[in-house]
Order: C-alpha cells, then sequence, then structure tokens
C-alpha cells in the first residue's frame, strides 16, 4: 500500500497531521504486529508477514510537522538538537554538519 498526501497553503493540516496519518498508522501498528497464516506458494509454508515504514520523502517543512522537530529558529537542527551550538557555524567547527 502507498499512501500519497499533498497538503499545501494556507489549509495545510500544520500540527494536526495527525488526523489525516491516523489510518496510515494503524496499518502500520497492525502490520508491525504481524499478519499470520500468509501462504508462500513458492516455498509452499505459511508464514507470518511483518511490515515496515522505511522512509518518508518530504520536504523541510513538512519533515518539522511530522517528526515534531523544531525547523526554524532557536536550536532548529534536528540532527544535533539540544546540543546545537548558539553561534554560527564557522570553519573552525570540523565536520559538523549543522
Amino acid at each position: 500500500m502507498m499512501l500519497t498526501l499533498l497538503i499545501s497553503g494556507p489549509q495545510q493540516p500544520k500540527n494536526d497531521i495527525d488526523v489525516y496519518l491516523e489510518p496510515l498508522i494503524d496499518n502500520l501498528k497492525s502490520l508491525w504486529d504481524g499478519i499470520r497464516g500468509v501462504y508462500d506458494a513458492h516455498i509452499g509454508e505459511y508464514f507470518t508477514l511483518r511490515g515496515v515504514l522505511l522512509w518518508t520523502i518530504n520536504d523541510f517543512p513538512a519533515y518539522g510537522n511530522l517528526s515534531g522537530c523544531v525547523i526554524k529558529g532557536y536550536k532548529a537542527c534536528s540532527i544535533c538538537g539540544d546540543d546545537i551550538p548558539s553561534h554560527s557555524v564557522g570553519e573552525n567547527d570540523g565536520d559538523r554538519v549543522c
């Protein structure tokens, strides 16, 4: 199953996106628990089918809505979280990405 959802502009749900994602989350929970008794015709055996959500593709504002991370302003790096420096990252900061 593939769920495609595009909501943009002034009518976007913002923090109420969970209303749109609830059916997907319910299906993912049942797939995580597994569906017993699925038949594999190639092997000729029954097995428990499990599934997971591997990734999502979205822009940065949508990432903030889905993950609950701050994406703008103070401490806006989703990788560093609370460990983000309060100064601009310069050349002497090594391999930091943020």
